[in-house]
């Protein structure tokens, strides 16, 4: 029974701790409404706050160009150790790793 009196209160919490205050600023009520919001008109809304968000547009595309580059060298390394110092495809994947 404590079990379930903490987490009723907890979720009190949590719900006092999100919900909008007087003293809040317009623009973080409104982000919270957004947040809130349920059904294709918040998704749009959150899709475009993001798209418009250039820390992490430059984020999402460093991180895009880091994986191609560390899975093309991963795919071709060895068989750019097989040409470069004539070795077989064995002891070039064995060199390699």
């Amino acid at each position: 029974m404590e079990m379930f009196r903490d987490f009723v209160r907890s979720e009190y919490y949590r719900e006092q701790s999100t919900s909008i205050k007087p003293s809040d600023s317009e623009e973080d009520r409104e982000i919270r409404l957004d947040l809130r919001a349920g059904g294709l008109a918040g998704v749009v809304k959150t899709v475009k706050s993001l798209i418009t968000n250039g820390a992490y547009i430059f984020t999402v595309l460093y991180g895009t160009c880091d994986a191609v580059i560390v899975n093309g060298f991963i795919a071709f390394g060895p068989k750019y150790f097989q040409q470069q110092f004539g070795l077989t495809a064995t002891m070039a994947g064995i060199a390699f790793g």
